[in-house]
């Protein structure tokens, strides 16, 4: 049932028998439709008291409308003996700057942003684009905006995630960094599956932080996005390394994972002043993804760059 809806979000309340209620935040790839939220089906098959907060489009809850959404719902929030929020990357920056709040007794946040403000963040480009000043001025996460424990999971071999969550766990007490080594962004999707994520949930609840490490290793080693995750950590250095995994697992990588793989390994043959692999490589990605026309802008540099070695070993020149 939506109990409340304006231009940037909308908020669903389903009733349930757990002795929480999960407040969800939705990643900036879903968007709202009027019937679902994040996390839906995992609430249903765990009858799971919710409320999922939906935004319209990717926009990072600005706050006027988290604030308007939480008074039109108080009267469920005070009926929850606990709130836990819960989120990935834009949901788990909503579910950390949002703790005092929704009064959180527990934060549970994948990847999470402490702000998307260019200024803000000069070592992240990735959602720039999304940053509108009228909507998020003063919009990073703060000191007081903490309550509760909160839990920020993140791969530390993603360099970016990694400050953002450092950041993050410097300026909120009781924040506690669980790394999930080799799972890239998409740390969240190592924890599917309702008996995982209910266990998750649970460790949390407890502070068992021995537990939580226990399932952080069983979800990185089956993690499906591990093999993916190896092979590009190891480019920059065990090159050999990542072509292994790469012939062994590539056929298992989304269309997306191959073409970016093949994109960053072939700039790293240009760097060893290996051409033709290289182009071969671009030419695949290229395959993988038709319309990624920054691949096809790579080829057409690639091909001068090829010519003018070419007429500077004098193969352009007249005998």
């Amino acid at each position: 049932m939506i109990v409340y809806s304006d231009d940037n979000l909308e908020v669903i309340h389903r009733a349930g028998s757990s002795p929480y209620l999960l407040v969800t935040f939705n990643e900036m790839e879903m968007q709202a439709n009027g019937s679902r939220y994040w996390g839906q089906r995992f609430c249903d098959k765990a009858d799971i008291s919710a409320l999922g907060f939906i935004s319209r489009r990717p926009n990072w809850f600005p706050a006027a409308s988290i604030v308007k959404a939480v008074d039109a719902v108080a009267p469920i929030l005070r009926a929850a003996p606990e709130r836990i929020l819960y989120g990935h990357s834009q949901g788990g920056y909503a579910a950390l700057r949002y703790r005092r709040r929704f009064d959180a007794t527990i934060a549970i946040a994948f990847c999470p942003q402490v702000s998307i403000d260019p200024k803000a963040v000069p070592f992240d480009g990735r959602f720039a684009r999304h940053f509108s000043p009228e909507l998020h001025a003063r919009m990073g996460i703060a000191p007081d905006h903490a309550a509760g424990r909160a839990y920020l999971f993140f791969d530390p071999f993603h360099a970016v995630d990694r400050r953002h969550a450092e950041r993050i766990a410097a300026l909120q007490e009781r924040t506690n960094l669980i790394p999930v080594h080799m799972t890239g962004h998409g740390t969240v999707r190592a924890f599917t599956g309702t008996a995982r994520a209910l266990s998750l949930i649970e460790a949390c609840r407890d502070d068992d932080l021995a537990l939580l490490r226990a399932l952080v290793r069983t979800a990185r080693v089956a993690a499906p996005m591990r093999p993916y995750q190896i092979a590009m950590t190891a480019i920059a250095r065990h090159r050999a390394w990542a072509d292994h995994f790469h012939a062994r697992f590539g056929a298992g990588f989304s269309p997306v994972e191959r073409a970016n793989f093949l994109y960053h390994r072939a700039n790293r043959h240009i760097r060893d002043g290996d051409l033709a692999t290289a182009r071969t490589m671009l030419e695949d990605a290229l395959a993988s993804q038709p319309g990624n026309l920054g691949f096809a802008h790579r080829i057409a540099e690639l091909d001068g760059r090829i010519a003018r070695s070419r007429g500077a070993d004098g193969g352009g020149t007249l005998s």
